[in-house]
């Protein structure tokens, strides 16, 4: 292969990397099953196939195929003996059979399960790729910026309309405030107030990602140097304060707010240009607070019938959870089939109401049992022994830091796990994170 067919094959996996970091927020999926239970849509049991997940997959098979010729021209080789990457991809690949056997012989929904190994075995990929160096951690960060513009204004329009649209090509729902089911903050005294959901299925969703993206924001305005740029970024983190304010994602806020006090008392006497906007953006969303303080005092006071029900509903699911674990210890319910294994405790209740217990970390050992929690553990040591012989030891604690506050919504929601886009929020964030603190 020629010097200008290796430039081509590089510039195309630019392309597609950078073109799945900007679209991924948006929801565009071709469905291939709906399934029901007791006559409502068993939301957790669709089948689809997401266009960003279609780039995804473009992008590996243009990795695998630059590897294949750069082995064939003895551009790169292949090492013998033992490495700290060797067994960190080997803990990777163990965990990966393990679902599969998972998949096909503990789940009880085959396809279900089949989707949530797929795209686990995404996220592991795109990891991977991340941290590769293959792109600039700027133009990763970039990417994302600039990819959330679109969802963070749509998400303005939804609150302040009180109003949405559906555009199957955008993967866009329609999200009404009369109708039931819809996220919404309601009382007696304030009527029905539509949620912002920006390009996302769950306003909580929304403020996941709407944390990460501020975060990038703050990131990349520590890198830049140009005047104009930085006046960008400003503009586009007060448009993201803002729509994170609308989403009223409680776990969203509390750790939007862990990270601006961190870097507040962090960054303040070292670098002061980077800190005064994100100050400003806290004001700004303090103004917010007070002109729709009625608003906010409902979904923090949790008065409201809504709000109870719906505090209600997770303290159920943590009850829940353990049942479903006391029968499932070893190898749990299958990936993907908590909400299965829900209507198997109890098959009377409308199939929209069946969730994923809102914790992270339970419905990860519930869904695979002991041994694909010590499995996933193996994984996590070999990372670390990797990545504490390449890291900065002076980045250490920001990073650390940084990885706390956005795990913090793993411990109060289930979508970082349970859902497609949830895995490669949760991916992107801590591959960045470990890129920046190796750099």
């Amino acid at each position: 292969m020629t010097d200008k067919n290796f430039f081509m094959l590089n510039k195309i996996k630019n392309i597609l990397l950078k073109s799945f970091l900007f679209f991924f927020p948006f929801q565009t999926i071709y469905i291939i099953q709906e399934q029901f239970l007791n006559g409502s849509k068993w939301q957790y049991g669709t089948v689809g196939f997401y266009f960003t997940e279609m780039l995804l997959w473009l992008l590996i098979i243009f990795f695998i195929i630059d590897y294949f010729v750069l082995l064939k021209n003895k551009k790169v080789k292949i090492q013998s003996g033992f490495s700290k990457e060797k067994l960190f991809s080997v803990s990777i690949l163990l965990f990966l059979l393990y679902l599969l056997y998972n998949t096909f012989f503990v789940a009880q929904d085959l396809q279900v399960a089949w989707q949530m190994t797929r795209w686990f075995e995404l996220s592991f990929l795109l990891f991977i790729i991340l941290t590769s160096g293959f792109l600039k951690s700027k133009e990763i960060l970039w990417s994302v910026v600039l990819g959330s513009i679109l969802p963070s204004l749509l998400g303005i329009w939804q609150f302040l309309s009180q109003s949405s649209f559906a555009n199957k090509f955008l993967g866009l729902a329609l999200h009404a405030p009369e109708v039931s089911g819809v996220s919404v903050i309601t009382s007696d005294q304030i009527g029905r107030w539509l949620r912002a959901y920006g390009t996302f299925n769950h306003p909580n969703i929304f403020g996941g990602y709407l944390v990460l993206v501020i975060i990038f924001t703050f990131l990349l305005m520590r890198k830049i140097e140009s005047k104009k740029q930085n006046i960008f970024l400003i503009c586009v983190l007060f448009v993201e304060t803002m729509v994170l304010f609308f989403t009223f994602s409680r776990t969203a806020w509390l750790a939007w707010l862990i990270f601006i006090v961190f870097v507040s008392l962090n960054y303040f006497v070292i670098n002061k240009k980077v800190v005064w906007p994100m100050i400003f953006s806290f004001v700004f969303f303090a103004i917010l607070f007070s002109m729709f303080f009625s608003l906010v005092q409902n979904r923090l006071e949790i008065k409201s019938t809504y709000e109870i029900k719906s505090i209600s509903q997770r303290v159920t699911g943590y009850r829940e959870v353990l049942e479903i674990w006391d029968k499932h210890k070893y190898l749990g319910v299958g990936i993907g089939n908590y909400t299965l294994a829900s209507y198997n405790l109890e098959s009377n209740k409308n199939g929209n109401i069946y969730q994923p217990v809102h914790n992270i970390f339970l419905l990860f050992v519930v869904e695979n049992g002991i041994i694909g929690f010590a499995l996933f553990c193996f994984i996590l040591v070999t990372f670390f022994i990797y990545y504490f012989s390449i890291v900065d030891r002076k980045k250490i604690f920001f990073s650390v830091v940084l990885a706390f506050i956005y795990l913090i919504l793993g411990f109060f929601d289930h979508y970082l796990l349970s859902s497609y886009i949830g895995l490669m929020i949760l991916v992107l964030y801590l591959a960045v994170i470990n890129r920046l603190s190796t750099e």
